[in-house]
């Protein structure tokens, strides 16, 4: 198994989504950037599109329709 990293920037959720989201996945972070709120993964999972559709579907079942995903991908950010 691997460790995928990503975002969902998601749209506002109140403070008792977000306290629910820590209770629930401890692999994931909440935060905002320029009044975005988004949540940041670090999926174990045999590839990235099991890592990213099962985030995608912890965040629906919580109400949650994230707005698209944002990869962290480093050998990009150093060129």
């Amino acid at each position: 198994m691997n460790i995928f990293h990503f975002s969902l920037p998601i749209p506002t959720v109140d403070d008792a989504i977000v306290n629910a989201l820590y209770g629930r996945y401890s692999d994931m972070s909440i935060g905002s950037c320029h009044e975005q709120m988004y949540v940041a993964f670090d999926r174990e999972a045999s590839c990235l599109e099991s890592a990213i559709d099962s985030a995608v579907t912890d965040l629906r079942a919580m109400g949650i329709h994230p707005l698209r995903i944002e990869l962290d991908v480093p050998e990009l950010a150093a060129a």
